[in-house]
């Protein structure tokens, strides 16, 4: 059964004249003849009875025209919706960032991706890394925004930026008029760092031992804000990512590390194996637009 199929079914049903069906078609009337034919040799029924000049519906054709037009005018709507000017891009994107990186990224990225596409409904998704990847992999997600290390050859990854590491410390704290800091001078500070649930908590601790150095840790968190509220109350200092900064806070100070700058590499990544649409393609657009300073 074939489209073309029903519609000459539908138009000679309609018409009651194979003449007039044939007409409104653009096709020939052996060759809508034949199709009508044919599609009744594939259901193995007669649809049509041919009364001379007159065209009547056998029950079995009473039976399919209903359903028939119901076929055409889903395959019209769709065939519209793709044909409108805005139509590619009124579709969803689903979109997904660690908790480390969401807050601090998503917001500007959806305002500015709003404002291009307003049609397009976006849903976020923030998990850990693992939970994303899968998601990649299985379709339920679009587009991941994480960290490098990403190893998986059926995923396309695109490094973005890289985004220092920096010690926060309450404003009050000795070090806090230094203008960098070293290893030796945070030995003996008691840390309240990201649990290692976070690849950036694993990445941090990895740092710090290749530096032979084992920080004193006395309270995890899974949440940046709850580590911040307890670096301004003076629980302990820490390792956070940059974008955590907010320039109007005045509750923490943030200190680069001399000499051995810790870092991670922020990435998009998608999968290579599923056909990309416009949003996604504007999306990581912004997403470089934003990071002018792209690895390579």
């Amino acid at each position: 059964m074939e489209i073309h199929q029903l519609r000459y079914f539908v138009a000679v049903a309609e018409l009651e004249n194979f003449t007039r069906a044939a007409e409104q078609c653009h096709v020939t009337q052996p060759s809508l003849s034949q199709q009508i034919a044919k599609l009744e040799r594939e259901l193995d029924t007669r649809l049509l009875d041919r009364l001379g000049r007159t065209v009547v519906l056998t029950d079995s054709g009473k039976e399919l025209l209903p359903r028939a037009r119901r076929i055409l005018k889903e395959v019209d709507a769709a065939e519209g919706w793709f044909k409108q000017p805005e139509g590619p891009e009124v579709v969803s994107l689903r979109v997904g960032a660690l908790p480390t990186i969401a807050p601090f990224k998503l917001p500007t990225i959806v305002q500015h991706f709003r404002q291009e596409m307003p049609k397009v409904s976006l849903t976020l998704v923030e998990d850990y890394t693992d939970h994303l990847l899968d998601r990649l992999l299985k379709g339920t997600l679009d587009v991941a925004i994480l960290a490098l290390p990403i190893e998986d050859a059926r995923l396309q990854v695109e490094p973005l930026f890289r985004e220092p590491l920096m010690v926060a410390m309450p404003p009050d704290h000795p070090l806090a008029d230094k203008p960098a800091v070293s290893f030796s001078q945070v030995r003996q500070e008691p840390f309240v760092l990201l649990h290692e649930i976070h690849c950036l908590g694993e990445q941090i601790l990895g740092f710090c031992r290749q530096q032979e150095f084992q920080p004193h840790v006395v309270c995890e968190s899974a949440q940046i804000s709850t580590i911040q509220e307890m670096i301004r109350l003076g629980v302990g200092i820490s390792l956070l990512p940059e974008m955590a900064i907010d320039p109007d806070d005045t509750s923490c100070v943030y200190r680069p590390i001399r000499k051995i700058q810790p870092f991670r590499t922020i990435a998009a990544a998608w999968n290579r194996h599923r056909t990309s649409t416009p949003p996604q393609r504007r999306l990581l657009e912004i997403l470089r637009q934003e990071d002018a300073a792209l690895v390579t």
